[in-house]
């Protein structure tokens, strides 16, 4: 037996026996496939499990999801992060709903076409739901490909990519490529993680260059990161009683069309990490003046910043690219006899043991703005960025 077939046989059995019994490996309906995929992206399996069963309860089938609207999807995403996943998944259903009569292409090329579907997924999709002998590389199967080959380079050259791809498709098997796919991931994500691998229980160990010459640490080598940029997220919650002031943010860029409390961004300063920005009484105004396009409550505001504002905070959310050091300020307005259209129970169904919001009903976009009632908060598409305040607001209303 030559060596590639001695990889696939005892990963292909090591998996047969102690695979994770997960949702998405009981069926083989593409679109299943699909979200599962797109939900595992930077997210760990534990979260996504549920996430996974309530969005399929919610939306079963391409078509479910596609003539949904974007609020309406984003909206039962919300808290599972990256929203632009479910963003992009909604742009492919509605293609599919549009150019394919919403049917899952069944070649991996054919997917490709698809919105939101990158090289990995189509491979998933394709190997996973069709059988088709195509590859699907994602961190998992990178950090266990440069284990075994102890591959010096870094994994995210193109160089590195050929390599890695002539190996896994010499060991790739015609017959159960989906299979060969996952059981990769299953042994990057189970034994051969980043920082702990368990080596002594890997089944291919004995084909380990880097466990061979012990130092299996040392792979997959990276390039350096891009300095990550840090800037202080000044925010402004205003509260009318058990309401706050939500706006959209725009379509497109970080946290495209999700809710928000408005707010700007400032450079950060050579200030201690966890300090309070210096803040003039001039400057606050200014700043709420550029958060909030509105000018109705500017007088109101204005007062309020006179009698000085107290600033909570700060705690950090890290993106991919930028890490937000947020600092709010709660601004208590009087109540007024004209207020944008609330958030209510009456604009709510049904789900499962809760409810949730019905974007095409509610109209939530009221000029891309709302008064929402604390006790709803937790059924808008609200960015998890913004759960501190959410949670400090809960406590002092």
């Amino acid at each position: 037996m030559d060596l590639s077939n001695n990889i696939t046989v005892l990963l292909l059995a090591w998996y047969t026996k102690e695979k994770r019994d997960l949702p998405w490996r009981r069926t083989g309906n593409p679109y299943a496939i699909w979200v599962s995929e797109v939900m595992l992206q930077q997210t760990q399996v534990k979260t996504v499990i549920p996430y996974y069963e309530r969005f399929l309860h919610r939306f079963p089938g391409l078509e479910q999801l596609g003539r949904a609207s974007l609020e309406d999807v984003l909206t039962e995403w919300r808290g599972l992060g990256y929203y632009s996943r479910a963003r992009r998944m909604w742009e492919g259903a509605n293609y599919l709903l549009d150019q394919r009569g919403g049917t899952m292409p069944e070649d991996y090329d054919a997917l490709l076409q698809v919105p939101g579907i990158g090289k990995y997924t189509a491979g998933a999709i394709a190997s996973i739901a069709f059988g088709q002998r195509v590859l699907a590389i994602d961190g998992n199967v990178l950090r266990v490909v440069a284990r075994l080959l102890a591959w010096p380079e870094p994994v995210e050259t193109a160089r590195s990519h050929r390599h890695f791809c002539q190996h896994l498709t010499e060991w790739q098997p015609a017959l159960q490529p989906g299979d060969f796919n996952q059981a990769l991931m299953e042994l990057g994500a189970m034994i051969c993680t980043p920082s702990k691998p368990n080596c002594e229980s890997c089944p291919i160990n004995q084909h380990c260059e880097g466990y061979r010459q012990n130092d299996v640490l040392f792979y997959p080598v990276k390039k350096p990161k891009a300095e990550r940029q840090v800037v202080t997220r000044l925010t402004f919650v205003l509260r009318r009683g058990g309401r706050v002031f939500l706006q959209k943010r725009p379509s497109q860029g970080l946290l495209a069309d999700l809710w928000e409390f408005p707010g700007v961004e400032l450079p950060q300063d050579n200030a201690p990490k966890d300090s309070l920005p210096k803040v003039t009484d001039g400057e606050w105004f200014n700043h709420f003046q550029k958060a909030v396009p509105e000018r109705e409550f500017d007088r109101q505001v204005r007062e309020k910043f006179e009698q000085g504002v107290s600033m909570k905070g700060p705690v950090w959310y890290t993106f991919s690219h930028r890490q937000w050091k947020i600092i709010w300020v709660i601004i208590d307005l009087p109540a007024a006899p004209f207020e944008l259209k609330t958030v209510d129970k009456s604009l709510l169904k049904e789900a499962g043991e809760g409810y949730r919001v019905d974007a095409q009903e509610a109209h939530l976009s009221l000029d891309n703005r709302t008064w929402a009632s604390l006790t709803d908060l937790s059924l808008i598409a609200l960015p998890v960025a913004f759960s501190s305040i959410v949670e400090d607001l809960c406590q002092t209303h």
